[in-house]
Protein backbone atom coordinates (compact mmCIF):
# COMPACT_ATOMS: atom_id res chain seq x y z
CA UNK A 1 0.00 0.00 0.00
CA UNK A 2 2.62 2.43 0.94
CA UNK A 3 4.79 1.62 -2.39
CA UNK A 4 1.29 2.07 -4.29
CA UNK A 5 0.94 5.53 -2.37
CA UNK A 6 4.53 7.00 -3.04
CA UNK A 7 4.41 6.00 -6.53
CA UNK A 8 0.99 7.77 -7.09
CA UNK A 9 2.79 11.08 -5.51
CA UNK A 10 5.35 10.29 -7.48
CA UNK A 11 3.31 10.34 -10.57
CA UNK A 12 1.42 13.59 -9.45
CA UNK A 13 4.86 15.59 -9.11
CA UNK A 14 6.20 14.29 -12.36
CA UNK A 15 2.78 16.02 -14.07
CA UNK A 16 2.75 18.53 -11.98
CA UNK A 17 6.08 19.42 -13.26
CA UNK A 18 6.07 18.26 -16.89
CA UNK A 19 2.71 20.78 -16.80
CA UNK A 20 4.71 23.53 -15.79
CA UNK A 21 7.27 23.07 -18.06
CA UNK A 22 5.06 23.25 -20.79
CA UNK A 23 3.55 26.51 -19.67
CA UNK A 24 7.70 27.44 -19.61
CA UNK A 25 8.11 26.21 -23.42
CA UNK A 26 4.78 28.03 -24.76
CA UNK A 27 5.62 31.50 -22.93
CA UNK A 28 8.90 31.25 -22.83
CA UNK A 29 9.63 34.44 -24.80
CA UNK A 30 7.24 36.48 -22.32
CA UNK A 31 9.07 34.87 -19.49
CA UNK A 32 12.67 34.87 -20.83
CA UNK A 33 11.58 39.09 -21.22
CA UNK A 34 10.52 39.41 -17.86
CA UNK A 35 13.94 37.69 -16.52
CA UNK A 36 16.40 39.72 -18.14
CA UNK A 37 14.87 42.92 -18.13
CA UNK A 38 16.72 45.05 -15.37
CA UNK A 39 14.52 45.77 -12.16
CA UNK A 40 14.94 49.12 -11.37
CA UNK A 41 15.55 49.88 -7.54
CA UNK A 42 13.39 53.57 -7.31
CA UNK A 43 10.39 55.01 -9.47
CA UNK A 44 11.35 56.28 -12.55
CA UNK A 45 9.03 58.95 -15.27
CA UNK A 46 9.84 59.38 -18.68
CA UNK A 47 7.44 61.49 -20.77
CA UNK A 48 8.08 60.86 -24.33
CA UNK A 49 6.19 63.34 -26.74
CA UNK A 50 6.09 62.98 -30.45
CA UNK A 51 6.16 65.13 -33.52
CA UNK A 52 7.21 68.27 -32.93
CA UNK A 53 9.45 70.34 -34.88
CA UNK A 54 8.54 71.54 -38.59
CA UNK A 55 5.21 71.82 -39.68
CA UNK A 56 2.34 74.24 -37.72
CA UNK A 57 2.85 77.73 -36.04
CA UNK A 58 1.08 76.85 -33.05
CA UNK A 59 3.44 74.96 -31.51
CA UNK A 60 5.90 77.74 -30.13
CA UNK A 61 3.31 78.93 -28.17
CA UNK A 62 2.34 75.57 -26.71
CA UNK A 63 6.18 74.44 -26.21
CA UNK A 64 6.62 77.60 -24.20
CA UNK A 65 3.55 77.13 -22.02
CA UNK A 66 4.40 73.34 -21.66
CA UNK A 67 8.12 74.35 -20.59
CA UNK A 68 6.00 76.75 -17.96
CA UNK A 69 4.23 73.85 -16.56
CA UNK A 70 7.28 71.57 -16.39
CA UNK A 71 9.51 74.12 -14.63
CA UNK A 72 6.70 73.91 -11.90
CA UNK A 73 7.75 70.36 -10.71
CA UNK A 74 10.73 69.44 -9.40
CA UNK A 75 11.90 65.64 -8.20
CA UNK A 76 13.84 64.83 -4.88
CA UNK A 77 17.19 65.67 -6.30
CA UNK A 78 15.87 68.70 -7.44
CA UNK A 79 15.47 68.15 -10.99
CA UNK A 80 12.73 69.89 -12.93
CA UNK A 81 10.50 67.65 -14.97
CA UNK A 82 10.98 67.34 -18.59
CA UNK A 83 9.36 66.70 -21.83
CA UNK A 84 11.25 64.25 -24.34
CA UNK A 85 10.47 65.68 -27.36
CA UNK A 86 10.82 63.39 -30.65
CA UNK A 87 11.39 66.06 -33.35
CA UNK A 88 10.56 66.13 -37.28
CA UNK A 89 12.86 68.24 -39.18
CA UNK A 90 11.48 69.45 -42.31
CA UNK A 91 7.99 69.37 -44.15
CA UNK A 92 7.15 69.79 -47.67
CA UNK A 93 7.83 72.78 -49.44
CA UNK A 94 4.39 73.73 -51.19
CA UNK A 95 4.99 76.08 -53.52
CA UNK A 96 7.73 75.08 -54.46
CA UNK A 97 6.80 71.63 -55.17
CA UNK A 98 3.77 73.12 -57.34
CA UNK A 99 6.21 75.20 -59.17
CA UNK A 100 8.91 72.57 -60.15
CA UNK A 101 7.07 69.57 -59.88
CA UNK A 102 9.87 67.56 -57.87
CA UNK A 103 10.06 67.25 -54.03
CA UNK A 104 11.41 70.52 -51.92
CA UNK A 105 12.26 70.83 -48.06
CA UNK A 106 11.67 73.24 -45.22
CA UNK A 107 14.31 72.57 -42.70
CA UNK A 108 13.37 73.60 -39.12
CA UNK A 109 15.70 75.93 -39.21
CA UNK A 110 14.52 77.69 -42.15
CA UNK A 111 13.53 81.50 -40.89
CA UNK A 112 9.63 80.38 -41.08
CA UNK A 113 10.06 78.15 -38.47
CA UNK A 114 12.57 80.69 -35.95
CA UNK A 115 10.02 80.57 -33.54
CA UNK A 116 9.27 76.86 -33.18
CA UNK A 117 13.29 76.45 -32.92
CA UNK A 118 13.86 79.21 -30.76
CA UNK A 119 10.93 77.38 -28.23
CA UNK A 120 12.95 73.92 -28.55
CA UNK A 121 16.05 75.40 -28.09
CA UNK A 122 15.18 77.39 -24.83
CA UNK A 123 13.12 74.19 -23.34
CA UNK A 124 16.71 72.55 -23.78
CA UNK A 125 18.65 74.73 -22.47
CA UNK A 126 16.29 75.14 -19.15
CA UNK A 127 16.46 71.47 -18.76
CA UNK A 128 12.63 70.79 -19.14
CA UNK A 129 13.39 69.39 -22.98
CA UNK A 130 15.45 66.63 -24.06
CA UNK A 131 15.42 66.85 -28.39
CA UNK A 132 15.43 63.22 -29.62
CA UNK A 133 15.32 62.02 -33.62
CA UNK A 134 11.65 61.39 -34.89
CA UNK A 135 13.08 61.47 -38.78
CA UNK A 136 13.87 63.97 -41.10
CA UNK A 137 10.55 64.07 -42.63
CA UNK A 138 7.92 61.91 -40.66
CA UNK A 139 6.88 59.84 -44.19
CA UNK A 140 9.23 58.32 -47.50
CA UNK A 141 8.99 61.73 -50.01
CA UNK A 142 9.55 59.70 -53.19
CA UNK A 143 6.11 57.58 -51.95
CA UNK A 144 4.23 60.94 -51.32
CA UNK A 145 5.30 62.10 -55.05
CA UNK A 146 4.58 58.91 -56.58
CA UNK A 147 0.58 58.18 -55.40
CA UNK A 148 -2.15 59.18 -57.39
CA UNK A 149 -4.52 60.50 -54.75
CA UNK A 150 -5.87 63.87 -54.74
CA UNK A 151 -5.98 64.57 -51.34
CA UNK A 152 -2.28 63.41 -50.57
CA UNK A 153 -1.08 65.87 -53.50
CA UNK A 154 -3.03 68.27 -51.88
CA UNK A 155 -1.04 68.07 -49.05
CA UNK A 156 2.23 68.05 -50.51
CA UNK A 157 1.49 71.08 -52.65
CA UNK A 158 -0.25 73.23 -50.07
CA UNK A 159 1.06 77.07 -48.81
CA UNK A 160 0.43 76.54 -44.91
CA UNK A 161 3.07 74.33 -43.43
CA UNK A 162 1.60 70.71 -43.14
CA UNK A 163 0.74 69.16 -40.02
CA UNK A 164 1.72 64.94 -40.87
CA UNK A 165 -1.50 64.20 -38.71
CA UNK A 166 -3.12 64.79 -42.00
CA UNK A 167 -1.54 62.08 -43.96
CA UNK A 168 -3.07 58.55 -44.29
CA UNK A 169 -1.76 56.63 -40.89
CA UNK A 170 0.57 54.25 -43.70
CA UNK A 171 1.80 56.98 -45.43
CA UNK A 172 2.77 58.50 -42.27
CA UNK A 173 5.30 55.10 -41.93
CA UNK A 174 9.15 56.41 -43.16
CA UNK A 175 11.01 53.46 -43.55
CA UNK A 176 8.63 51.22 -45.78
CA UNK A 177 7.37 52.26 -49.04
CA UNK A 178 3.69 51.94 -48.19
CA UNK A 179 2.47 53.94 -51.76
CA UNK A 180 0.96 50.19 -52.59
CA UNK A 181 0.13 47.48 -49.81
CA UNK A 182 1.53 45.68 -48.64
CA UNK A 183 4.36 47.90 -48.35
CA UNK A 184 7.81 46.99 -49.68
CA UNK A 185 11.37 47.71 -48.46
CA UNK A 186 13.75 50.55 -49.88
CA UNK A 187 17.03 49.55 -50.95
CA UNK A 188 19.53 49.92 -48.24
CA UNK A 189 21.67 52.01 -50.08
CA UNK A 190 18.53 54.61 -49.81
CA UNK A 191 18.22 53.82 -45.91
CA UNK A 192 21.93 54.14 -45.71
CA UNK A 193 21.74 57.69 -47.85
CA UNK A 194 18.27 58.72 -45.70
CA UNK A 195 19.50 58.19 -42.15
CA UNK A 196 23.15 60.02 -42.82
CA UNK A 197 20.69 63.22 -44.14
CA UNK A 198 18.48 63.25 -41.28
CA UNK A 199 21.64 62.85 -38.92
CA UNK A 200 23.02 65.41 -40.40
CA UNK A 201 20.50 67.57 -40.12
CA UNK A 202 20.26 66.72 -36.76
CA UNK A 203 23.34 68.39 -35.62
CA UNK A 204 22.58 71.01 -37.48
CA UNK A 205 19.74 72.31 -36.25
CA UNK A 206 20.08 71.04 -32.67
CA UNK A 207 24.20 71.12 -32.43
CA UNK A 208 24.75 67.98 -31.29
CA UNK A 209 24.04 64.79 -33.19
CA UNK A 210 20.91 62.41 -31.93
CA UNK A 211 21.62 59.66 -29.71
CA UNK A 212 18.18 58.48 -29.26
CA UNK A 213 15.84 57.70 -31.96
CA UNK A 214 12.25 56.91 -32.42
CA UNK A 215 10.96 55.78 -35.04
CA UNK A 216 7.86 57.13 -37.03
CA UNK A 217 4.95 55.26 -36.53
CA UNK A 218 6.77 52.70 -34.91
CA UNK A 219 7.61 50.83 -38.35
CA UNK A 220 11.17 50.16 -39.38
CA UNK A 221 13.41 47.12 -39.93
CA UNK A 222 17.12 45.96 -39.13
CA UNK A 223 18.20 47.68 -41.81
CA UNK A 224 17.32 51.45 -40.84
CA UNK A 225 18.87 50.20 -37.27
CA UNK A 226 22.23 49.17 -38.82
CA UNK A 227 22.33 52.76 -40.63
CA UNK A 228 21.73 54.23 -37.65
CA UNK A 229 24.10 52.80 -35.36
CA UNK A 230 26.71 53.83 -38.45
CA UNK A 231 25.48 57.18 -37.50
CA UNK A 232 26.87 57.19 -33.88
CA UNK A 233 23.14 56.43 -32.84
CA UNK A 234 22.78 55.15 -29.39
CA UNK A 235 19.38 54.30 -28.16
CA UNK A 236 16.00 53.35 -29.66
CA UNK A 237 12.71 54.05 -28.54
CA UNK A 238 9.92 50.71 -29.17
CA UNK A 239 6.55 49.59 -28.07
CA UNK A 240 8.13 46.30 -26.96
CA UNK A 241 8.39 44.80 -30.92
CA UNK A 242 9.43 45.75 -34.31
CA UNK A 243 7.00 45.86 -36.94
CA UNK A 244 8.68 45.69 -40.24
CA UNK A 245 6.59 46.51 -42.54
CA UNK A 246 2.57 47.62 -43.47
CA UNK A 247 -0.12 44.72 -44.68
CA UNK A 248 -2.90 44.59 -46.93
CA UNK A 249 -5.11 46.40 -44.87
CA UNK A 250 -2.17 49.46 -43.88
CA UNK A 251 -1.96 48.18 -40.44
CA UNK A 252 1.79 47.62 -38.85
CA UNK A 253 2.54 43.90 -39.44
CA UNK A 254 5.65 41.33 -39.56
CA UNK A 255 6.34 41.93 -35.37
CA UNK A 256 9.38 41.06 -34.28
CA UNK A 257 9.78 40.53 -30.58
CA UNK A 258 8.94 41.03 -27.54
CA UNK A 259 11.61 43.37 -26.91
CA UNK A 260 12.71 44.41 -23.54
CA UNK A 261 14.37 47.31 -21.51
CA UNK A 262 17.80 47.38 -22.30
CA UNK A 263 17.83 44.92 -24.57
CA UNK A 264 21.07 45.51 -27.46
CA UNK A 265 19.74 45.52 -31.32
CA UNK A 266 22.65 45.75 -33.89
CA UNK A 267 23.98 47.72 -30.89
CA UNK A 268 21.39 50.15 -30.44
CA UNK A 269 20.20 49.66 -26.57
CA UNK A 270 15.87 49.32 -26.55
CA UNK A 271 13.50 51.63 -24.24
CA UNK A 272 10.07 50.42 -24.42
CA UNK A 273 6.92 52.45 -23.70
CA UNK A 274 4.83 51.38 -21.15
CA UNK A 275 1.47 53.26 -21.43
CA UNK A 276 0.41 56.44 -22.45
CA UNK A 277 -0.70 59.83 -21.77
CA UNK A 278 -3.02 60.81 -24.16
CA UNK A 279 -5.51 63.07 -22.80
CA UNK A 280 -7.38 63.91 -25.91
CA UNK A 281 -7.82 60.21 -26.40
CA UNK A 282 -8.81 59.32 -23.06
CA UNK A 283 -5.77 58.64 -21.23
CA UNK A 284 -5.68 61.21 -19.18
CA UNK A 285 -3.56 62.05 -15.67
CA UNK A 286 -5.44 59.27 -13.45
CA UNK A 287 -4.52 56.79 -16.36
CA UNK A 288 -1.33 57.59 -16.65
CA UNK A 289 -1.17 57.42 -12.36
CA UNK A 290 -2.60 53.90 -12.84
CA UNK A 291 0.25 53.10 -15.22
CA UNK A 292 3.07 54.67 -13.31
CA UNK A 293 1.83 52.43 -9.77
CA UNK A 294 1.58 49.62 -12.22
CA UNK A 295 5.39 50.45 -13.80
CA UNK A 296 6.54 50.63 -9.91
CA UNK A 297 5.18 47.62 -8.77
CA UNK A 298 6.96 45.71 -12.23
CA UNK A 299 10.29 47.48 -10.97
CA UNK A 300 10.34 48.94 -14.35
CA UNK A 301 10.25 52.70 -15.94
CA UNK A 302 7.28 54.43 -16.61
CA UNK A 303 7.53 55.15 -19.74
CA UNK A 304 4.42 57.55 -21.01
CA UNK A 305 4.05 58.11 -25.24
CA UNK A 306 2.29 61.89 -25.75
CA UNK A 307 1.94 63.32 -29.35
CA UNK A 308 1.40 67.24 -29.90
CA UNK A 309 -2.01 66.83 -31.53
CA UNK A 310 -2.82 67.02 -27.68
CA UNK A 311 -1.50 70.48 -26.85
CA UNK A 312 -3.49 72.26 -30.42
CA UNK A 313 -5.80 74.85 -30.12
CA UNK A 314 -8.60 74.25 -27.71
CA UNK A 315 -7.23 71.07 -26.34
CA UNK A 316 -4.15 73.16 -25.03
CA UNK A 317 -5.88 74.13 -21.75
CA UNK A 318 -7.04 70.77 -20.79
CA UNK A 319 -3.43 69.21 -21.46
CA UNK A 320 -1.59 71.10 -19.74
CA UNK A 321 -4.08 70.85 -16.81
CA UNK A 322 -3.40 67.24 -17.14
CA UNK A 323 0.02 66.92 -17.53
CA UNK A 324 0.49 69.86 -14.40
CA UNK A 325 -1.66 67.29 -12.74
CA UNK A 326 0.24 64.19 -13.67
CA UNK A 327 3.33 65.48 -12.37
CA UNK A 328 1.70 67.18 -8.87
CA UNK A 329 0.15 64.12 -8.23
CA UNK A 330 3.11 61.59 -9.72
CA UNK A 331 5.74 63.15 -7.30
CA UNK A 332 2.89 63.05 -3.80
CA UNK A 333 2.38 59.71 -4.44
CA UNK A 334 5.95 58.38 -5.18
CA UNK A 335 8.16 61.10 -3.34
CA UNK A 336 11.41 59.20 -4.39
CA UNK A 337 10.22 59.52 -8.09
CA UNK A 338 12.80 60.59 -10.15
CA UNK A 339 12.83 62.50 -13.71
CA UNK A 340 14.74 60.95 -16.58
CA UNK A 341 15.39 61.75 -20.11
CA UNK A 342 14.97 58.92 -22.29
CA UNK A 343 18.64 58.94 -22.93
CA UNK A 344 19.90 58.50 -19.40
CA UNK A 345 17.58 56.14 -18.70
CA UNK A 346 18.88 54.27 -22.07
CA UNK A 347 22.51 54.39 -20.48
CA UNK A 348 21.13 52.93 -17.17
CA UNK A 349 19.87 50.12 -18.16
CA UNK A 350 22.67 49.44 -20.60
CA UNK A 351 25.17 49.51 -17.88
CA UNK A 352 23.15 48.00 -15.20
CA UNK A 353 23.92 50.88 -13.13
CA UNK A 354 24.06 49.52 -9.34
CA UNK A 355 22.64 52.82 -7.84
CA UNK A 356 19.58 52.53 -10.21
CA UNK A 357 19.29 48.49 -11.20
CA UNK A 358 18.15 46.37 -8.25
CA UNK A 359 20.28 43.74 -7.25
CA UNK A 360 18.48 42.68 -3.75
CA UNK A 361 16.58 39.09 -4.50
CA UNK A 362 13.43 39.92 -2.98
CA UNK A 363 13.02 43.18 -4.61
CA UNK A 364 13.78 41.47 -8.30
CA UNK A 365 11.50 38.22 -6.74
CA UNK A 366 8.70 40.48 -6.15
CA UNK A 367 8.95 42.43 -9.46
CA UNK A 368 9.09 39.04 -11.38
CA UNK A 369 5.98 37.45 -9.73
CA UNK A 370 3.97 41.34 -10.74
CA UNK A 371 5.22 41.17 -14.58
CA UNK A 372 4.32 37.36 -14.69
CA UNK A 373 1.05 38.13 -13.20
CA UNK A 374 0.48 40.73 -15.86
CA UNK A 375 1.15 38.05 -18.48
CA UNK A 376 -2.53 36.53 -18.90
CA UNK A 377 -2.88 33.52 -20.35
CA UNK A 378 0.64 31.98 -18.71
CA UNK A 379 -0.63 33.25 -15.03
CA UNK A 380 -4.00 32.01 -15.51
CA UNK A 381 -2.60 28.78 -16.84
CA UNK A 382 0.21 29.00 -13.09
CA UNK A 383 -3.01 29.55 -10.57
CA UNK A 384 -4.90 26.57 -12.40
CA UNK A 385 -1.61 24.05 -11.53
CA UNK A 386 -0.66 26.01 -8.60
CA UNK A 387 2.47 27.38 -9.27
CA UNK A 388 1.85 31.18 -9.08
CA UNK A 389 0.71 30.55 -5.25
CA UNK A 390 4.05 28.54 -4.73
CA UNK A 391 6.17 31.77 -6.63
CA UNK A 392 3.64 34.03 -4.50
CA UNK A 393 4.89 32.01 -1.30
CA UNK A 394 8.44 32.08 -2.44
CA UNK A 395 8.07 36.37 -2.73
CA UNK A 396 6.49 36.50 0.64
CA UNK A 397 9.15 34.10 2.40
CA UNK A 398 12.00 36.20 0.81
CA UNK A 399 10.97 40.08 1.55
CA UNK A 400 10.58 39.04 5.28
CA UNK A 401 14.38 38.90 5.03
CA UNK A 402 16.32 42.11 6.56
CA UNK A 403 16.82 44.29 4.29
CA UNK A 404 20.17 45.52 3.41
CA UNK A 405 21.77 48.93 4.19
CA UNK A 406 20.31 51.76 1.89
CA UNK A 407 22.76 52.99 -0.27
CA UNK A 408 23.39 56.51 1.48
CA UNK A 409 21.58 59.38 -0.60
CA UNK A 410 19.68 57.11 -2.87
Amino acid sequence: MLDTTAELALLLVLAWLVANAAIAVVHRHDLARILREPVLARPVLVVESDDWGAGPAWQAPALQRIAEVLALHRDATGRTALLNLALVLAVPDGPAIAAAGAYQRVALDDPRFADILAALRDGAARGVFALQLHGLEHYWPPTLMASADPGVNHWLRQSVPAATEQLPAPLQSRWVDAGRLPSTPHAASAVDAAVADEVDAFARIVGSPPRVVVPPTFVWTREVERAWVRQGVECLVTPGRRSTCRDAAGLPAGDEGPIANGDRSEELSCIVRFDYFEPIRGRDAAHALRALDRAVREGRPCVLENHRDNFDGDRADAALAELDTLLGQALRQRPGLRFLSTHELCRILRDRDPQWVATDIAKRLSAWRVRLAGCARAWKLLRLTGAAALIGALAGLVSRRPAPDATPGA
